[in-house]
């Protein structure tokens, strides 16, 4: 997946040599050479059944986390080249073990070079059978897993080999799974000590709270302007554009509820930096247009502002979707200069947000304070959350 690469090539590659499993990478270079540990197939032969299996990381993870100068060749073509080498090899079922995106999930479905696609990504849960090829996914964080049965047979006729093949799928709970007794006992150790620190009420909120993956990466979010309006206040910007997939509670808070700084922590795991860079109102205007490209997906890169209002169109294509755009109230000049707090992470372009890295950083990495902190700080500040009403992003 692309968050084993949320560290940083080392950290990724010290991880990697210490995993026991086979590890598969078919698409994934460094130096123009294969990761070291990693082989692109596998082929695994039950009761004289061969199946074959390619893995595949997303090829968009350069953009979404921190893989330095590894490369990653585009997944469904590596997949299907690698998959038609396994069938020529005598494979009679093939097996993708992907991360990716649904749009690449369906692609390597109809390929007709995969029988089954097991796949990452969109944290959905997700079953799909045509009667050519299956497509599974279970639900992020484990909650919900998927488990096919294939009932596969295979048999000489006339010289030719011929395969037939049927699934049968489980959705498996694992709610009621007791968890390891060691690791269990280790976790509610840890789970105390860090209650004390953050267990701590910092406000409350008197409107609904929504991080689920589908309010956050789709639309404006009353968190996602909380979180936005703690970066500008800590920092005086302009603007605050934050991404919403770095919001990852996945969860509702109800009006009336306390917030805590496990709640902040929560909504915000990565220990980003909040930063400040200055680009002109036209790259301003860009890094919101490569927010919105990809509505009505939910992505990852759609933006939670402050400080600014807009509006989206998504029946115009990419790039062209943004209009009425204002910063504090004004038209935003494209030849003017704003000041813009975000996260490290986009600074350095990730999610698309490249126009940031044409600016003049103001506040690095290195200086930036933790951004939940600055959360922390102004929810604290203001003690109460709640709901002017006010749209800052309309969508058509």
């Amino acid at each position: 997946g692309n968050h084993e690469f949320d560290f940083g090539k080392d950290n990724f590659l010290v991880q990697m040599a210490d995993l026991k499993p086979k590890k598969l990478g078919a698409n994934m270079t460094l130096g123009g050479a294969p990761l070291p540990g990693f082989i692109p197939t596998d082929m695994i032969e039950v009761d004289g059944v061969k199946i074959g299996i390619v893995g595949a990381a997303f090829d968009g993870t350069p953009e979404v986390s921190s893989p330095g100068d590894i490369a990653f060749a585009d997944t469904v073509a590596t997949v299907e080249k690698k998959a038609r080498e396994l069938k020529a090899g005598g494979a009679d079922l093939v097996i993708a073990l992907v991360h990716a995106e649904r749009g690449q999930d369906i692609r390597l479905g109809r390929s007709g070079a995969v029988d089954i696609v097991l796949s990452g990504h969109d944290q959905d849960l997700y079953v799909n059978y045509d009667e050519k090829a299956v497509i599974a996914e279970g639900l992020d964080q484990g909650d919900q897993l998927v488990a096919i049965d294939i009932d596969l047979k295979a048999a000489e006729k006339d010289g030719k080999r011929k395969v037939t093949w049927d699934p049968t799928f489980r959705i498996l709970s694992t709610a009621g799974v007791e968890p390891e007794p060691t690791v269990g006992a280790e976790v509610k150790k840890l789970e105390a000590e860090l209650s004390k620190e953050l267990d701590v009420v910092i406000g409350k909120t008197e409107a609904l709270l929504d991080s689920r993956r589908a309010t956050v990466r789709t639309g404006e979010a009353l968190l996602g302007n909380v979180i936005a309006d703690g970066m500008r206040s800590a920092t005086k910007a302009d603007v605050a554009i934050t991404n919403g997939g770095g919001i990852r509670g996945n969860k509702t808070y109800a009006a009336g509820s306390d917030i805590t700084r496990r709640d902040i922590l929560t909504e915000l795991p990565f220990g980003n930096k909040t930063v400040v860079v200055a680009i002109s109102g036209a790259d301003l205007k860009a890094a919101l247009e490569n927010g919105v490209s990809r509505l009505p997906d939910p992505e990852g890169r759609f933006p939670q502002v402050s400080g600014l209002v807009f509006t989206v169109d998504p029946a115009q294509p990419a790039g062209s979707r943004v209009s009425e755009l204002t910063v504090n109230g004004k038209p935003v000049d494209p030849a003017a200069t704003y000041t813009v707090a975000t996260n490290d992470f986009m600074l350095r372009g990730g999610d698309g947000y490249t126009p940031f890295t044409k600016g003049k950083v103001l506040v690095g990495p290195i200086d930036g304070k933790l951004m939940a902190g600055d959360v922390m700080a102004s929810v604290r500040q203001a003690g109460t959350i709640t709901d002017t009403k006010t749209p800052r992003i309309t969508i058509k």
